[in-house]
């Protein structure tokens, strides 16, 4: 709606008014979306957003905004703010946009939202309590504002949220709930009610008077200030418009940081020793300052700067310095050390080396600019192991399968050499520890960075405790589910979505009560709505199980397809099941699904290969039983043991030509080692009763594989005996008795240990 009386005056640069040496714990998350695809667009939504960005920067907050976001760019806006809220941050939220209530809770829409099923609540809307909950998990006090209490763009719409499917209609204005402690949640209106967008060009009246407030009094009290707010908006809008808080700080909080209120003839972000002069004139035995200086340092979420620009500057001691032009890319700030903050964004890592730039200029000493370039070298370990959406992490990531295992374990040992202080370090380590299958390694590393406060150690940790994939009677990693969900539950706390989605994940497949399936239902939505592949698969999967309490399968494939969206191979995965056993209620697709299965095999997916070589077995697709085989070993190589079983069946039934006795045996062994019990007794019956020449042939042909120059004749000579003991003593593996199947079964085993699966994918 528009109200002509709206408030001027707000966009007077607070720059004019105050100091402004921002500092890395506080921190503001700002959007602004005016133009949507499919409903009524807003005057002044992205105006609002800017100048409160503005705004915010001018007071001394780190900013983080976007404007006209759609749900994918509202995911990618949240995982940035999760990798730079530190602990003890302070945070602000603001929201201009469209925004409507369902039920008992309230959605932020992103500018693509299009409610064309009543199952597409989850993927095509933001939770509000679930922004708040996220942003002030790790941080200290959190305050929200909105302004999207508009007319509600789908009247007489009615959508599902939560598992029953219940559905709801939608409503303007938004409900109350409760928020977190030490936060406050200033809505544009009240309850129920509809707010005003204002004139076109302008602010909304909202808007507007909360920028006049922070320019009149920027160090009000929050409740004061909002207070104060309140009454601007009611006078502006003729009583037609009340804006409405919910508070629950127990101290007090100021949009202006304590150290910003300074006289306006203060010098924003200066800092120095006392003893330093304040003049730019080099002493009697001081060379000049340079015009440019460049710092070689290493990047980390925190670069001190201090003790390397001074050095470069020709300096014993940092004389006075402050910002006038600030870094493009972080954040140099004066809290008494010089320090750089880098922004932290996700960055797929494909080298081992890698330099990060920013510059940024200084006054020193009162008078002289120097260009400070930053050079900052990337540690190997956090190239070759970072993980994905780290709380904890620079942002370089890698997936499980793209981890160069050999690489990843040396860099980060000798990473944790130089500072074993630093957890990241060692929950990387862990990460190729695993990959080497080295569990446990990867579990001791897990749990010590996890004691250590590293937020996603404790979910690596809780997985291996859970995990179905270790063989905990050759590794000494113990069973333990209640520790698991104790970690889950302290990496929840801090918003970890991956935490989120194992713990969800369980109780939804095992809940007893119904409120145990719910929180399992809302644990892994609320991942989902982050970009959590995972949980977007689990809940497909979730609703498509046609022996299942909930099956819906519209609702499933809105999962599945938002996560296909994402380029996960899971979902490509879920989505050729879908086809294949026509899942969405119409007829098989047998080309849609080998097409899903190609692109979730191509991707690295362990068990699509077998899906493809089955579906060419039983005539589904026009392929040659060698094209079958192939894709059957290829599974096997990524350790299904299906793959491995599956390809000595076609073999030894003379279903495809080319292959002899002996090369299915050597993939039966292979899958024989390999954790799904049922494959690897089908591999054990494959095996038995075969003759010994067969045994023996493919005993030499594993060992060719394994680099073992052996003539395969049928014969266990003494050049086959010394390199099976040279293979065995090599894996750590005891001797095996003398016969054929004995030997060849321990030699598949080293050479699993030589080749380890990847159980991180499965």
């Amino acid at each position: 709606m528009r109200l002509g009386a709206h408030l001027a005056g707000a966009a007077v640069s607070l720059a004019a008014l105050f100091g402004s040496p921002a500092t890395a714990e506080r921190i503001a998350v700002v959007v602004g979306n005016q133009d949507y695809e499919t409903v009524n667009d807003l005057s002044n939504a992205r105006a609002d957003a800017r100048r409160m960005a503005e705004t915010l920067r001018e007071m001394g907050f780190v900013v983080f905004d976007d404007y006209d976001v759609d749900r994918e760019g509202f995911e990618t806006l949240m995982r940035q703010s999760i990798l730079n809220v530190d602990e003890g941050a302070e945070i602000v939220f603001f929201y201009a946009g469209h925004g409507i209530q369902i039920g008992r809770r309230n959605y932020l829409l992103p500018t693509d939202v299009a409610f064309d099923s009543i199952y597409d609540l989850p993927v095509e809307s933001i939770t509000l309590d679930r922004v708040i909950d996220l942003l002030s998990a790790r941080g200290d006090v959190h305050v929200a504002m909105i302004d999207a209490c508009r007319e509600n763009p789908f009247p007489d719409t009615k959508l599902a949220g939560e598992l029953d499917a219940s559905l709801f209609e939608t409503r303007s204005g938004f409900d109350v709930f409760q928020t977190p402690l030490n936060s406050l949640l200033a809505f544009s209106t009240a309850p129920g009610m509809v707010a005003y967008d204002g004139e076109e060009g302008g602010h909304s009246p909202y808007t507007a008077a909360i920028l006049e407030a922070m320019r009149e009094h920027p160090d009000a009290e929050a409740t004061e200030l909002f207070s104060r707010v309140r009454a601007r908006v009611y006078e502006a809008t003729g009583g037609r418009q009340v804006p409405w808080e919910s508070s629950t700080l127990v101290r007090p909080f100021t949009f202006l940081s304590a150290e910003a209120r300074q006289p306006e003839s203060a010098t924003p972000e200066t800092t120095g020793t006392g003893g330093a002069r304040s003049s730019s004139s080099p002493g009697p035995d001081e060379p000049p300052l340079p015009e440019t200086v460049t710092l070689t340092l290493p990047y980390d979420r925190s670069v001190a700067l201090g003790p390397a620009l001074a050095e470069a500057l020709g300096r014993g001691e940092l004389p006075p310095v402050s910002v006038v032009e600030r870094a493009a890319n972080g954040l140099v700030t004066m809290n008494g050390a010089m320090t750089y903050a880098p922004t932290i964004t996700e960055r797929r890592a494909d080298t081992l080396a890698q330099t990060v730039t920013d510059s940024v200029t200084l006054e020193v000493g009162g008078g002289a600019r120097v260009e400070v370039n930053l050079e900052m070298e990337v540690n190997a370990c956090d190239l070759a192991a970072g993980d994905a959406l780290d709380p904890g992490g620079v942002g370089f990531y890698r997936l499980p399968n793209e981890i160069p295992v050999a690489e990843a374990r040396a860099a980060c040992s000798a990473a944790l050499e130089a500072a074993p202080d630093v957890a990241r370090f060692r929950y990387q380590l862990g990460r190729a520890q695993q990959a080497a299958a080295d569990y446990e390694a990867a579990f001791r590393s897990f749990r010590h960075a996890a004691d250590a406060g590293h937020v996603r150690a404790m979910y690596a940790t809780a997985r291996l405790l859970t995990s179905q994939q270790v063989d905990r009677d050759l590794f000494d990693v113990p069973e333990d589910r209640a520790r698991a969900n104790a970690l889950l539950e302290r990496g929840i706390a801090a918003g970890d979505p991956f935490a989120m989605h194992l713990l969800g994940r369980f109780l939804l497949r095992n809940g007893e009560t119904d409120a145990e399936l719910e929180r399992g239902f809302e644990l892994l939505d609320r991942a989902a709505e982050l970009g959590h592949t995972y949980s977007m698969n689990e809940l497909g999967v979730y609703f498509l199980n046609t022996d299942g309490a909930h099956f819906l399968p519209e609702r499933g494939l809105r999962y599945l397809r938002a996560s296909a969206a994402r380029e996960d191979i899971y979902g490509y995965h879920n989505l050729g099941f879908v086809e294949l056993y026509a899942l969405d209620g119409g007829e098989p697709d047998y080309g849609a699904a080998y097409a899903w299965f190609v692109r979730a095999a191509e991707g690295g997916h362990p068990r699509a290969p077998a899906d493809l070589g089955r579906m060419i077995v039983r005539g589904q697709v026009d392929e040659s039983p060698r094209e079958a085989v192939r894709w059957y070993d290829m599974g096997l190589a990524r350790g299904d043991g299906w793959g491995g079983v599956n390809a000595a069946n076609m073999i030894l039934n003379g279903e495809v030509t080319g292959f002899s006795t002996a090369e299915a045996l050597v993939r039966a062994a292979k899958a024989l080692h390999l954790p799904d019990e049922e494959a690897a007794a089908r591999a054990r019956a494959q095996i038995a009763g075969q003759t010994e020449r067969d045994l023996a042939r493919a005993i030499q042909r594993l060992l060719n594989e394994l680099g073992e120059e052996v003539t395969v004749d049928g014969v266990i000579g003494p050049r086959t005996r010394a390199a099976i003991e040279a293979r065995i003593v090599a894996a750590g593996l005891p001797q095996p008795g003398s016969a054929p199947s004995e030997m060849l079964t321990a030699l598949a085993k080293a050479y699993w240990a030589e080749n380890p699966v990847r159980s991180d994918l499965f």
